[in-house]
């Protein structure tokens, strides 16, 4: 199976405790950029600390392409910044992450690089320019088609990863990229197994509750990765039966080490839902379902789900759903009182020219002003995808 079928068959997928439901806010959703017929805008965007968003468009200009857009006066403008070549990767489906201090984007594509099996890229500011770097080309037997936006420690400076293909078993790979002198190097920290073990990870890693554990999911399985000297080894956190969540989509980790994801299918009502893993003093997790999906007017199929440490809010995405009849996806608060939690939906997207349809990632949230960026599928002027902002 190639990595572009693969990602058919992913976006095809998409099509226990319920608490309150909002449905009346006062939210402002206003569409910053149409893109054109065909980009298929998946990823999420990042923020720099001026405010620019980047993201990844998978198809725009034939392999996919890298953009920022930037606000004068209001008005938001967009530039690309790099179009891969499928040499240098090719259909980036994750968005990229930024480092802060460097802009430095890093990022993967799911195919390309020498091997079709997919790259790690760097994308770095050089003058009024920009220089791509492929960090690492997939082989196959190092795992292949990677899908989950990178997580950097902070600590050490690592990229880690996973792909959802490839190695011994073909359930894919856990990886780690280090950076010395200038130079990165690659290793495999983990080859799933499948079985008893994970298999096929598509969700980006968190990092778990303890240093040296990463924490990521498999469409069926939560699993913990643990470092001890040197040598990782993984264990099953939580496997899903169907009514307690299926295809798993998004993880995001609290401050409390907590972990938070959504299941895109499964549930009470069969439209997905948000869970959370809590660790406990035996440095297990437990898990708990904090709301389940109905369907319209509510969202459907939960894509995204973003943690705000500033509020303790979670910020997701449904890609079906909402009000108004039209069912191409939400954008929806989960508040905590107490134990239990409230869920509002602050937008309801319509498909038309001047809004979106169908979001496949999680919205980020701005550190000033709390507004929420993402990105969407379809919809805009051309029908090709936009980047929003809703204001809750």
């Amino acid at each position: 199976m190639t990595a572009r079928a693969d990602s058919t068959r992913l976006v095809a997928t998409v099509a226990l405790c319920t608490l309150a439901a909002t449905f009346a806010n006062a939210s402002t959703e206003k569409l910053l950029y149409s893109f054109p017929a065909g980009a298929y805008v998946v990823g999420r965007p990042d923020q720099d600390s001026k405010g620019a968003l980047y993201g990844t468009a998978e198809d725009l200009d034939g392999f996919g392409a890298i953009f920022r857009l930037k606000q004068k006066n209001g008005i938001w403008s967009s530039k690309t910044l790099f179009d891969f070549n499928g040499n240098r990767g090719a259909y980036p489906w994750a968005g990229p992450l930024i480092d802060r201090t460097t802009n430095i984007l890093y990022g993967t594509t799911i195919d390309g690089g020498n091997s079709g099996e997919g790259a790690v890229y760097s994308l770095a500011p050089a003058g009024r320019g920009w220089n791509q770097t492929v960090l690492h080309n997939f082989i196959g037997s190092d795992g292949a088609y990677p899908y989950g936006v990178l997580l950097k420690d902070k600590a050490t400076g690592n990229l880690y990863g996973t792909t959802n293909y490839g190695a011994t078993a073909n359930c894919g790979t856990a990886f780690q990229l280090s950076q010395s002198n200038g130079s990165w190097t690659f290793s495999t920290i983990y080859n799933f197994q499948g079985g008893g073990d994970a298999c096929q990870p598509f969700t980006p890693l968190r990092p778990g509750a303890k240093a040296g554990t990463l924490i990521g999911a498999s469409s069926g399985a939560i699993f913990q990765l643990k470092e001890s000297r040197g040598v990782w080894s993984d264990s099953i956190v939580h496997s899903f039966m169907g009514t307690d969540g299926a295809n798993l989509w998004d993880l995001d980790a609290s401050t409390d080490g907590s972990i938070y994801g959504v299941a895109n299918t499964g549930g009470q009502y069969g439209d997905g839902l948000v869970f959370k893993l809590t660790p406990n003093l035996k440095n297990k997790y437990i898990y708990s379902v904090i709301y389940t999906f109905r369907g319209d007017p509510d969202g459907a199929y939960p894509v995204g789900i973003n943690f705000d440490a500033a509020t303790g809010n979670l910020y997701g995405t449904t890609s079906r759903g909402g009000e108004g009849g039209h069912s191409v996806g939400t954008v929806f608060r989960l508040a905590p009182s107490g134990s239990s939690w409230t869920e509002t939906v602050l937008h309801s997207f319509t498909a038309g020219p001047s809004d979106g349809a169908y979001p496949y990632s999680r919205p980020i949230v701005d550190r000033t002003t709390g507004a929420l960026y993402g990105t969407t599928t379809l919809g805009g002027v051309n029908n090709g995808g936009t980047v929003y902002m809703v204001q809750p």
